[in-house]
């Protein structure tokens, strides 16, 4: 089994563009708080260790209606998370807030058996921060349809995927921080493409990773 210090394990969730916190609570229980304007998220690793073999991820939403509906919808339809209704553990009720909210929790843990690398490690943040953002409805906003159709089809801008890969033809071997700026778009959309679509893009080391369009090779 493999050993990951906090250090480590924030290390990782800084290379995806995230700011994250190692915390340490009244209990000496040891988390790594990432916090963004809209929402936050924590990797909780338990009791203060020089090592840790395990992470346990999640995140917490509020809801003026008892959200079951959602919540089985949600675990049917997701396979790297799961969600669940904060009920008291003697009634089986649900708890609820001074407003009478209901709290959802959304998470998921693993291991670090089997040798996990840190680019496996990595590839869960990702999926888990990817899944917040749908948790509390955060997307980018988008055109309508009917508002592409009203569009000129003499001018089609290159899709930022295209752009990204073109970019890497003519300068091989950058950070996903030099990719976004030549791009104008943001680290996190630079990483959401890089590891969504690892079918065309590969990585060299770890502090930052640096990237090629895949089957591309450099001294």
């Amino acid at each position: 089994m493999e050993n990951y210090t906090a250090e480590e394990l924030l290390e990782i969730v800084e290379s995806l563009g995230l700011s994250g916190e190692i915390v340490i609570d009244d209990d000496r229980d040891v988390s790594i708080e990432i916090e963004l304007e809209d929402f936050e998220w924590s990797i909780e690793l338990g009791p203060e260790s020089p090592f840790y073999r395990s992470v346990l991820l999640t995140s917490v939403n509020i809801y003026e209606d008892a959200p079951h509906v959602l919540v089985n919808s949600w675990n049917q339809n997701h396979i790297t998370s799961s969600t669940y209704l904060l009920t008291d553990n003697e009634t089986n009720e649900p708890i609820q807030t001074g407003s009478g909210h209901y709290v959802v929790v959304l998470h998921n843990s693993f291991p670090f058996f089997g040798s996990v690398t840190k680019e496996f490690i990595e590839f869960m943040f990702h999926c888990f921060h990817e899944d917040v953002c749908e948790f509390f409805g955060i997307e980018e906003i988008g055109e309508t349809e009917n508002d592409i159709d009203e569009k000129s089809s003499e001018y089609e801008p290159i899709p930022v995927l295209e752009q990204l890969q073109l970019e890497l033809t003519v300068n091989p071997q950058q950070s996903a921080r030099s990719l976004a700026k030549s791009l104008k778009i943001s680290k996190y959309e630079v990483n959401h493409l890089l590891y969504g679509h690892n079918e065309l893009f590969e990585k060299e080391g770890t502090s930052p990773p640096m990237w090629i369009n895949k089957g591309d090779t450099h001294e």
